[in-house]
């Protein structure tokens, strides 16, 4: 068989490319670090250094999300620590006032005290995460959870909570129910508290029901709606249910809903009368510690003209010191609830980073280059190019001409 001169060159000039391609792969290898430098390299250790890269991004964004859940936290426990300290002075000043010695105007200087307390508290209540977002307004976290009102503070956020996914199958809450941190203190078991929204354009005013029936008590919250000003409608917002609609509104008179009695009344001027979207609440047997507080300071404001004036002024702050304790416990109880949830991020978070290095790990075995192996593997190319190079030179220079001499 013959071979021809030119079939012998373009095999050789085939070669020789092959090999320097080889050659700069290898180069390229060493120089990046990357093994993989291209899918075809090694379709099954790319896909898989996708899959593993994929997992270990998701791993990082839990970080991330732990990282923020521990942030607001701390902001939320910051707030707590602050409300346990006014409350405790407040507790002090209530002992103070409560002193048999004390005089009128001894008595009035504490009531200032413990007003600048109950603004200090009422600061803190609504108080915001680094993002602006109400700590304790539930998930409403754009609205300020509490409203000062005439007798105290309202309520604003609602009773959900907003929570950040801190894991596959976990969530933790970083929001807290205000109602339930700064109320829930139960001052009477037998008395309803009204109060009028903080949204009503009316200053029509409701007073304090008190059971006439026990038979129908359901302990349940209701609210009575405006829907003009001779007109309202009653529901019972524990359950949603809307009681009944239409009634007739006169100024004054007594009106029942479930077996406890109050009756609502015009402010004065042109805007007491109540107007459509207003709205009052009615609580049974409790009251947030912003309307415990402000009973117990318009009692020491309120001279102590007789031995029935005394009396209620001593109940109103012995109402206000079981109202500061029950406070702090719900603080007590939202801060214990602060602690696990830190522990968990902790724990979740020290997990993270393990799972992290072992993604790290993965990826760098499958994908970065061993140097011991490929400065092998480019000396023994480059010694079968230059090899291959000599030989071809040897060979090409002969011919049955240069044999015959």
């Amino acid at each position: 068989m013959r071979i021809s001169t030119f079939s012998t060159y373009e095999t050789a000039i085939t070669n020789f490319n092959n090999m320097q391609s080889s050659l700069a792969n290898t180069e390229n290898e060493i120089s990046s670090g990357i093994a993989l430098t291209s899918p075809s390299v090694n379709p099954t250790a790319s896909a898989q250094v996708l899959v593993t890269t994929q997992e270990s991004d998701i791993n990082t964004q839990y970080g991330v999300n732990q990282q923020n859940t521990s942030d607001a936290l701390n902001t939320a426990d910051t707030s707590l620590s602050g409300v346990t300290n006014i409350l405790q002075s407040l507790e002090s000043l209530i002992v103070e006032a409560n002193g048999p010695a004390e005089s009128s105007a001894n008595k009035t200087a504490i009531a200032l005290q413990m007003q600048s307390g109950v603004s200090q508290l009422m600061n803190l209540a609504n108080s915001t995460d680094a993002n602006g977002n109400y700590i304790f307004s539930g998930s409403t976290v754009g609205t300020p959870p509490f409203a000062s009102t005439s007798n105290g503070a309202v309520y604003n956020g609602n009773q959900e909570t907003q929570s950040i996914q801190v894991d596959t199958s976990q969530q933790l809450p970083v929001t807290f129910v205000g109602s339930s941190v700064f109320g829930n203190i139960q001052v009477s078991p037998n008395a309803y508290f009204g109060t009028p929204s903080a949204g009503n354009t009316s200053t029509a005013t409701i007073s304090n029901a008190t059971v006439t029936n026990a038979a129908p008590v359901t302990n349940d919250n209701y609210a009575i709606d405006f829907t003009s000003p001779t007109a309202y409608n009653v529901v019972d917002t524990s359950t949603g249910i809307t009681l009944s609609t239409g009634n007739a509104y006169t100024s004054g008179n007594p009106i029942t809903v479930g077996g406890v009695q109050f009756s609502i009344t015009n402010g004065a001027g042109p805007g007491g009368i109540p107007a459509a979207g207003d709205k009052f609440t009615l609580q049974p047997g409790n009251q947030n510690i912003f309307q415990v507080l402000t009973n117990a300071i318009t009692a020491l404001k309120t001279p102590v003209t007789s031995q029935g004036a005394q009396s209620d002024l001593e109940t109103a702050l012995t109402q206000a010191n079981k109202g500061i304790n029950s406070s702090l416990n719900n603080v007590l109880d939202a801060r214990d609830q602060i602690g696990n949830s830190l522990q968990q991020v902790s724990s979740l978070t020290n997990v993270g980073n393990k799972l992290n290095i072992n993604y790290q790990t993965t990826i760098s075995d499958l994908q970065n280059v061993n140097l011991a192996q490929a400065a092998t593997q480019l000396s023994e190319e480059q010694v079968t190019y230059q090899a291959a190079q000599k030989a071809f030179i040897s060979t090409s220079g002969l011919s049955l001409i240069s044999m015959l001499r």
